[in-house]
């Protein structure tokens, strides 16, 4: 049976499963990037897959914009793998929500647990917004995590092979359900991440939205070397070269890949990723990353 497989990442997490799961089910691999240029989008495969990480406990914005180009989605056999480092939070039930409007479904969800890569807050209430940091993950506690993917993925391959159906992962967390059904990310949440960017305007943009607007915290230091690698490696080509130095241009997934892939470390955000340990999948590496950020 015939199936297509699109996957969105800033990493490698995200690509380095959608890679595995295709070798083993012998699907086609796609990056969502390489046809976001499209008006339109439809498929005559049997299946349809899409890998993606979870950010704040949802979808990334490239997802919901990916969803609603498609067409003809009530006939394939739809298939999603949330990659997350913290909670899979209610992204799956999100994305079925979009296929929906677009006369789909999601036939079968699951996860994979994987190296956490974005900001966390430190455990202090002094200058809360700018305490956040990027989270480092023991090197033991990534190979644990590194360690167990291959086996969830089998159990996944096989599912998606014999189409089974349903959620295969954790639903959220009640706190999680109660904090969505009262929109608090729309209101509180989307202050507080912009606040932590440093933006004090405010916007008409929802949550998912306004994330574009949080680069306004990306900054080379003095270790750049103007190699132009972040603007490369960007997937949604957010980053131009001015002069030889990244310049952000407000079309942000904050999927953090120019701060992770930088080759000298100097991209920061704000103060959150001064001195703090870089993280990229070790089974993916740059020219992995510059051809998912290609176009087709």
């Amino acid at each position: 049976m015939s199936t297509e497989i699109y996957y969105f990442s800033g990493t490698g997490n995200s690509l380095a499963v959608a890679r595995d799961i295709a070798e083993k089910i012998g699907a086609s691999l796609h990056a969502m990037t390489s046809v976001m240029d499209r008006e339109r989008l439809s498929t005559e495969a049997e299946a349809l897959g899409m890998v993606f990480p979870v950010y704040h406990k949802s979808i990334p914005l490239i997802l919901k914009r990916f969803v609603q180009k498609w067409e003809g989605l009530e006939q394939p056999y739809i298939f999603a793998v949330c990659v997350y480092g913290d909670t899979p939070g209610l992204a799956l039930q999100h994305l079925d929500k979009l296929l929906q409007a677009r006369e789909g479904q999601l036939a079968a969800g699951f996860g994979v647990h994987l190296p956490y890569n974005y900001l966390t807050p430190a455990l202090t209430l002094r200058n809360f917004y700018s305490a956040f940091t990027l989270r480092e993950v023991p090197v033991e506690e990534q190979q644990a995590l590194l360690a167990s993917a291959p086996e969830e993925i089998e159990k996944i391959a096989a599912s998606i092979s014999a189409r089974e159906t349903g959620v295969f992962v954790a639903i959220a967390d009640p706190l999680t359900r109660l904090a969505d059904a009262i929109d608090l990310y729309e209101s509180l949440g989307k202050k507080v991440w912009l606040k932590i960017a440093g933006i004090d305007a405010p916007t008409e943009l929802s949550f998912l939205e306004s994330r574009q607007l949080m680069d306004e915290a990306f900054y080379a230091d003095e270790a750049c070397n103007n190699c132009g690698v972040c603007a490369k490696i960007c997937p949604v080509h957010n980053i131009s070269m001015v002069d030889g130095r990244p310049v952000w241009q407000h079309r942000c997934e904050q999927c953090f890949a120019c701060v992770h892939w930088c080759p000298q470390e100097a991209l920061q955000f704000g103060r959150a990723t001064v001195g703090k340990l870089r993280y990229h999948h070790p089974d993916v590496n740059l020219p992995d990353m510059v051809r998912a950020a290609s176009r087709d």
